[in-house]
This record gives C-alpha cells, structure tokens and sequence, in this order.
C-alpha cells in the first residue's frame, strides 16, 4: 500500500509541474505566443526560435531585412559564412542578394532547428 500512495504522490506533483510550466508559456492574459509576422515583402520576422517566413523568394537585387521580435538574442549565418552579429529584441539585420540562387541560413545560437531560406531569383 506504501509504494502505491508514494507512486500517486509523484504522479500528482509531476502533472502540477506541467502544468504551471505550460502556464509560463503562454503570452499576455493566457494568449498563445506567436511570431510577429513580417511587416513588409523582403522582411523575415525572427521569434520563438523560427524565421517566419521560412523560405523567401525575392528578384536579384533585393535587400532582406531580418528583425528580431523575440525576447532572446538571436543571429543570421549563412552557409558561406555571411554572418550577422547578435541581434538583440528589436534589433534588424540587412544583406542584399545579387546573384541567383538558394542562401541557406540559420541562427549559430539556436543550431539547426532554426533555420532557413532566400530563394534568389
């Protein structure tokens, strides 16, 4: 009878913690927590560890500009070491593509779960 009334216990406190941490994420007033999205064509919004959009298609010529919205820094490096510097809440970042072709990046901080992709047409 002992091990049962200790192994409710756990199971008791371990869904509570679970519960207060899934409280923790949500934003202002219980809200789900998004990405703000991009305000303009050429802009990559940055925020809860995602690049929204993931993928952006744009002309030759064109100057992408990735703004941080979230609240931990983040960066932009891309595969042929074109990098940012560490973009802090609110903090924007600009490259201009000048020859076709794919630009993979992601932010060095974060790893490869947050990546992403300029299609340069």
């Amino acid at each position: 009878m002992i091990g049962f009334k200790n192994t409710s216990f756990v199971a008791v406190l371990l869904t509570a913690c679970c519960l207060v941490s899934q409280a923790g994420a949500a934003g202002p007033a219980g809200a789900p927590t998004q990405t703000k999205p991009p305000s303009g064509p050429h802009e990559v919004s940055i925020g809860f560890n995602v690049f929204v959009p993931e993928t952006l298609t744009v002309p030759v010529g064109t100057t992408v500009t990735w703004v941080n919205n979230d609240g931990s820094n983040h960066n932009v490096i891309f595969a042929d070491q074109t990098k940012s510097g560490r973009l802090r809440h609110d903090a924007s970042w600009t490259r201009t593509f000048t020859a076709p072709g794919s630009y993979d990046y992601k932010c060095a901080i974060h790893g490869d779960v947050m990546k992403g992709k300029v299609v340069v047409q």
